[in-house]
C-alpha cells in the first residue's frame, strides 16, 4: 500500500525529480560500503548476466580504457553496455548501450523497480544509480559490459558483480581521505575488485608487486604492463605484445601522452585476457584509433581562438595533460579556467601549467565539495602567481573570457568535470 501511495505520487516526476530525491536519501555523498547496495540487490533478486564483464578501476585513465575496450569491442561486431561516471552533460551519458545513451524512461522503469523493495535503506546517490544501470543494460542483447568503479573499488558500488577480467589502470594518490594516505593503502583498495579465478590486468608499475600478490591469493592470472605486455617503438609504428600475440604498426595518435599509450596497452591486454579471438588486426585498430575520441578529454573547440578541455582532476592527470598540452604550438600566453574540489592538491596541479598561462579565471563550481573561487585565487597567490580573476559561477568565468580573449591565444579549460562539463555547454550553446 505505501509503496503504491510512493508511486502514485511520483507518476509524473521527471529523470531530474527522481535524481534530486536521490541526492537526499543518504546524508552522506560519498559513504563507501557494499552492505547497502548488496541488501536491495539481494531483495529485487538481480542476477548478473552471463557475459563478458570488464570492470575497470584505477586513479587516472579509468575513462579512457573503458572507451578504448567499448570501441574495439564495437569493432568485432559485439553489442555492450557501457557504465561510467560522472557524466559531463547529462545524466544519461552514465550508461549507454552501443554508444547510444539510454532514455529517460529507462532509468526510471528502473528507479521504480528499486524503489518497489529498497524500503528503509538508505542508497546513496552513486549506489541508487549503479544498481539502476545495471537493471537498466540487462534489458538489453549486451554481448560485454564495460564498468567503470566509481571512487576505489573494494568497497565502490560497482563491486557487487564479478568481473570476468578486472583492470586496475594506475595508482597515485587521490582520494586520500577515503582510500588511504599510502600509494599501497591505495592499491589495496583498488585491488579489492580482483575476482577469484579471473585473469587481472593491471598498468600500476608502482605498485604491480603489492597487487600481483592480491591476484595471487585469489587464484587469478596476473598481468602486469611492462612484464607480461607493453606498448613499445617499433620501425614503422608502434608496437603491443603480450607473452603469446603481437600487433605491429600501430599508428599512435600525435596528441597522446604516455598515459594513452598505456591506457591502450591495457585494453588490449584485457581483450586477450577475456577472449583473443576479439584482438583486432593492425588495420582495423590504426582506423579506430585515427578517429577515436573522448568528450572532455583534451577535446578542443575552435570558438574565436581555440579552447582545450580535459577533465584532469588531480596532479597525476595534470602531467599527463601537460603533456598532451605539449605535442602542439602553444605560446606562453595562454588563459586557464581552472576549479577544483576540495580534496585536491591545487599547488602542484597548478604548477604544471605556470609556463603557458599568463591569465588565470577561477570560479566555484556548482557542488559543495568544490573549492571556492576566492580561496583558489588566495592559494594561487600565495604561490605567487598573479593576474587572477575570481567569478562566482562557470558561466561568467566562460563569458568573462569574451571580453578578454583577443589579448591571448588560447583558452585552457581544466580540473574538474564539474567545470569542463559547464564549459561544453557553453560552447555548444555559442556555435
Amino acid at each position: 500500500m505505501l509503496y503504491e501511495k510512493f508511486i502514485m505520487n511520483r507518476s509524473n516526476w521527471s529523470l531530474d525529480d527522481w535524481l534530486n530525491w536521490q541526492e537526499n536519501l543518504n546524508p552522506n555523498q560519498i559513504d563507501l560500503s557494499l552492505d547497502r547496495i548488496q541488501e536491495v540487490k539481494e531483495k529485487i533478486r538481480f542476477n548478473q548476466p552471463e557475459i563478458d564483464i570488464y570492470l575497470v578501476a584505477g586513479t587516472n585513465g579509468k575513462g579512457t580504457t573503458v572507451h578504448l575496450l567499448n570501441s574495439i569491442l564495437r569493432l568485432k561486431g559485439l553489442n555492450v553496455g557501457m557504465y561510467t561516471s560522472p557524466h559531463l552533460k547529462k545524466y544519461n551519458e552514465r550508461v549507454t548501450y552501443n554508444n547510444k545513451p539510454l532514455e529517460d524512461t529507462d532509468f526510471i522503469d528502473s528507479f521504480i523497480e528499486i524503489e518497489s523493495v529498497r524500503g528503509e535503506v538508505p542508497l546513496t546517490y552513486f549506489e541508487y544509480g549503479t544498481l539502476a544501470a545495471f537493471l537498466s543494460l540487462k534489458k538489453f542483447p549486451c554481448d560485454a559490459w564495460i564498468i567503470e568503479v566509481g571512487l576505489g573499488g573494494r568497497l565502490d558500488a560497482t563491486n557487487i558483480l564479478n568481473p570476468n577480467v578486472s583492470i586496475i589502470t594506475n595508482i597515485a594518490l587521490d582520494h586520500q581521505e577515503w582510500l588511504g594516505e599510502t600509494i599501497n593503502e591505495i592499491a589495496i583498495e583498488k585491488a579489492g575488485i580482483i575476482s577469484s579465478n579471473a585473469p587481472c590486468v593491471c598498468g600500476a608499475l608502482n605498485t604491480g608487486e603489492i597487487i600481483g600478490e592480491i591476484a595471487s591469493r585469489k587464484n587469478t592470472d596476473f598481468y602486469l604492463i611492462g612484464d607480461d605486455f607493453s606498448l613499445s617503438n617499433g620501425v614503422n609504428g608502434s608496437v603491443w605484445s603480450s607473452k603469446s600475440k603481437t600487433i605491429e604498426k600501430i599508428k599512435i595518435p600525435d596528441h597522446w601522452a604516455q598515459g594513452e599509450k598505456n591506457n591502450l596497452a591495457i585494453a588490449l591486454m584485457s581483450i586477450e585476457a577475456c577472449n583473443p579471438d576479439l584482438l583486432p588486426n593492425t588495420e582495423a585498430l590504426n582506423q579506430l584509433l585515427y578517429s577515436f575520441s573522448i568528450p572532455g578529454r583534451f577535446q578542443i573547440f575552435d570558438y574565436r581562438i581555440p579552447w582545450i578541455l580535459d577533465v584532469a582532476h588531480n596532479p597525476n592527470a595534470a602531467i599527463n595533460f601537460r603533456e598532451r598540452l605539449g605535442t602542439i604550438e602553444l605560446t606562453d600566453k595562454n588563459i586557464m579556467i581552472v576549479s577544483l574540489m576540495k580534496d585536491k592538491d591545487l599547488e602542484e596541479f597548478v604548477s604544471l601549467f605556470e609556463d603557458i598561462v599568463a591569465k588565470w579565471v577561477v570560479c566555484t563550481m556548482n557542488t559543495p565539495r568544490s573549492l571556492s573561487g576566492d580561496e583558489i585565487s588566495k592559494r594561487l597567490s600565495e604561490k605567487g602567481l598573479f593576474n587572477i580573476t575570481v567569478l562566482n559561477y562557470p558561466d561568467e568565468a566562460f563569458e568573462y573570457i569574451e571580453t578578454i580573449n583577443h589579448n591571448y591565444n588560447a583558452v585552457i579549460v581544466t580540473g574538474s568535470f564539474e567545470i569542463v562539463g559547464p564549459c561544453i555547454q557553453w560552447l555548444e550553446n555559442k556555435n
